[in-house]
């Protein structure tokens, strides 16, 4: 295959990558960074057609503007990725800058007082400096859901930035462009769009799961994600011998807040009561809202004193809630049932109804008025079971 057939496919192969990226972006307007992947493969792909244009047209065309497209082509893969990871968004202003000075380079050492060895000197510069910016980014934002996809883009960027660096040093000894190195870089190009193809799908999948495993109202997890959760976090537990702590919380009167503020003035108070809860238990802890007007809190790791603790100190600061509504302001009183179990027996079935039980004993001890001071909080410690 020669050189222009070769940048004629990468071409098509650019263009197809951005219309895809564009048609999986309509109507999610979070997608920011695919809309500019998609015209970083735009730019690069025009590039690549001038680049294979007739070799008898003007130089500046087929050499000066098409690598100033390239440039930001690269530029604009940056911003893609900072979007995607929600980090350096002001990177590619600067790498844009760079590309404007190092295109004049281009067209100093392609026309004014031609140079290959400098010319090629001056593109690998922009291109090793876009993809180590990029690869940054890209490695800093793995998480266990996307890991793959990730390390395969930061690899690839990796692998684009060391080609280019093998290639600025290889041109001193023999000044010559390599067909096999262009073939690299351009395929390189191509693997990137791939790799943030799979790193979008990867985050959707990873959303779809988190939305499905959240309830609507509260932000928290719900019942079928906490089943999932605790698993996880009993298995850690047990690792280390520990015991596991529930919270099981249920609002004092919350039908009287829906009779005397309405549903509206409900669902506010369960909105605060969880955010309350967030900012009261530790960060390994777990926070679900059962359905209805009651919460679960799973503490890994924890003793019946700690789980107490907790609880103390989820009443506290729900003593001092106050939700307004509308042009009324209420408080929120709780019970909270507390039991722990040892975590090498542990099932979730069996800490939900202890923790049902405590709560049940706690609600029947303190029957009285929501202006009452607050409801003792009762620790069950049953004997695992042999």
């Amino acid at each position: 295959m020669d050189l222009r057939t070769l940048f004629f496919v990468e071409a098509s192969l650019l263009f197809l990558f951005g219309l895809t990226m564009i048609v999986n972006s309509i109507g999610h307007p979070s997608h920011k960074g695919n809309y500019w992947f998609a015209a970083s493969n735009f730019c690069g792909g025009v590039g690549l057609l001038l680049h294979s244009s007739d070799p008898h047209a003007s130089r500046m065309i087929s050499m000066v503007l098409a690598d100033l497209l390239l440039f930001v082509e690269l530029t604009f893969l940056n911003k893609a990725i900072a979007e995607f990871v929600g980090k350096g968004r002001n990177v590619w202003l600067y790498l844009l800058g760079l590309s404007v000075l190092m295109t004049y380079g281009v067209a100093y050492f392609a026309i004014l007082h031609p140079n290959m060895i400098f010319r090629i000197g001056v593109i690998s510069v922009i291109t090793i400096s876009t993809a180590v910016c990029s690869s940054v980014l890209v490695f800093r934002s793995i998480t266990a859901k996307t890991r793959m996809p990730t390390l395969l883009m930061g690899a690839l960027l990796v692998t684009y930035a060391s080609t280019n660096i093998i290639r600025m040093t290889t041109v001193w000894l023999q000044p010559r462009d390599s067909f096999y190195h262009i073939w690299l870089d351009r395929t390189l190009i191509a693997g990137l769009s791939f790799g943030y193809l799979w790193m979008t799908a990867a985050r959707l999948r990873n959303d779809l799961e988190r939305l499905a495993g959240t309830d609507a109202l509260t932000g928290t997890l719900n019942r079928r994600a906490i089943e999932r959760e605790v698993q996880f976090a009993v298995d850690r537990s047990r690792e280390n011998r520990g015991s596991v702590s529930a919270l099981m919380l249920d609002v004092d009167y919350f039908k009287q807040i829906n009779d005397n503020y309405g549903h509206h003035a409900g669902d506010l108070a369960l909105c605060a009561i969880a955010e309350c809860l967030r900012r009261t238990i530790r960060a390994g802890d777990l926070l679900a809202r059962l359905g209805g007007d009651e919460f679960l809190v799973v503490m890994p790791n924890s003793t019946a004193e700690i789980a107490q603790i907790a609880a103390n100190r989820i009443q506290v600061q729900l003593a001092t809630l106050r939700v307004a509504s509308d042009n009324a302001e209420f408080g929120i009183q709780a019970s909270i049932g507390v039991t722990t179990l040892d975590s090498q027996n542990l099932q979730l079935e069996d800490l939900m109804q202890l923790g049902d039980r405590a709560l049940y004993e706690v609600k029947a001890r303190n029957r009285r008025p929501p202006s009452a001071s607050q409801p003792l909080v009762l620790s069950a410690q049953p004997q695992a079971s042999m």
